[in-house]
């Protein structure tokens, strides 16, 4: 199972449409998530693949962008089970990413996910933090796919129950 996670697109779609058209060509896409900041562009750029699963959450920023008529697509957090992994998508701001990671580690470990997908810091990385009270979680930030230099995704692969990441950059 290969799925693309993105993040902080702030109005480029391009990018996020070039990663998942590319992808299909090379093996496939078998689900995207999405972890906020550019919620409605990344719904419009999911509806070109209605054939791919798509999951999201919104961000800080898509708070104050989206219009009244599209609150609906407020989704503040999300547990996803995907080949088997229970995924929390958080966009992190309010999980207070960008001061440090213990209590989004925490956070997470409370709702019994595995890895912990967020966004916002518009770093990508992947690692694992021990919980204050037990257990660990892996957390990966797939970094920012907007219209800055160095944009990056997640690309996901999970075969028997194990998950392996790498990033992908777009120009």
């Amino acid at each position: 199972m290969k799925i693309l996670v993105f993040s902080d697109i702030h109005g480029n779609t391009i990018r996020m449409t070039d990663a998942i058209r590319t992808h299909r060509l090379h093996g496939g896409v078998d689900r995207v998530f999405f972890l906020g900041d550019g919620t409605d562009d990344a719904i419009s750029v999911m509806k070109k693949f209605p054939d791919i699963p798509f999951d999201y959450v919104s961000g800080n920023c898509d708070e104050f962008f989206l219009s009244y008529s599209q609150r609906e697509f407020l989704v503040t957090e999300q547990l996803v089970t995907a080949g088997g992994i229970r995924f929390l998508l958080a966009h992190g701001h309010k999980l207070f990413v960008k001061s440090q990671y213990q209590f989004a580690a925490n956070y997470a470990i409370q709702k019994k996910a595995d890895v912990l997908l967020f966004g916002h810091t518009h770093q990508a990385e992947d690692i694992t933090i021990d919980g204050d009270h037990g257990g660990h979680v892996r957390m990966i930030n797939p970094g920012s796919c907007g219209p800055y230099y160095n944009a990056t995704y997640a690309v996901l692969n999970i075969e028997n129950g194990q998950l392996v990441c790498g990033f992908g950059k777009v120009q």
